[in-house]
């Protein structure tokens, strides 16, 4: 049996294990959930991670002072949690990211399928923030790898989940 990521806490949680970095960052836009990963734009906030992006780690769980604004994970994504609760980081919301190397759920996009110790990547544009297998070049058009699947899974069209991944940024 393994023996992360069957607590109660990482249940609802984004860290499942590890020390990680933690650092604050302002948010740019109110698309930001916990699990997501994030980048900074060029004026210092940060933003959900598009393809080929590099990212500077994974927003997490926020704390209770911002009126239940990133408390929650990704309602769509988590059958734990209640539609109710979908409840971004607002603009300007202090963003907790962590970093390093941990074990932490990520979301997985829509309509991907991966295999335990797949390497991933930000996603796409239109799931910026979510992660996908990786795809890109190493040469010709590289991306930065995020982390590594420690979970087989699949999602539908317009579907997401949270994914567990061993962190490499």
């Amino acid at each position: 049996m393994p023996q992360w990521g069957f607590t109660n806490e990482t249940l609802y949680g984004i860290l499942v294990a590890g020390l990680p970095l933690f650092m604050e960052f302002e948010a740019y836009n109110s698309v930001i959930y916990p699990g997501m990963a994030v980048m900074m734009n060029g004026e210092g906030f940060v933003t959900p991670c598009t393809n080929g992006a590099n990212p500077v780690g994974i927003a997490d769980i926020a704390m209770a002072s911002q009126t239940g604004r990133g408390s929650r994970r990704k309602a769509d994504c988590d059958d734990n949690v209640a539609a109710g609760d979908d409840n971004a980081y607002a603009v300007g919301d202090q963003v907790k990211v962590i970093s390093g190397p941990i074990i932490v759920k990520l979301i997985l996009g829509d309509d991907e399928d991966v295999v335990a110790g797949e390497k991933l990547q930000c996603d796409d544009d239109l799931t910026a923030g979510m992660v996908q297998n990786y795809d890109c070049s190493t040469t010709a058009d590289p991306c930065a790898i995020i982390a590594e699947s420690l979970e087989t899974m699949s999602t539908a069209a317009a579907a997401c989940a949270y994914i567990m991944a061993k962190l490499l940024i």
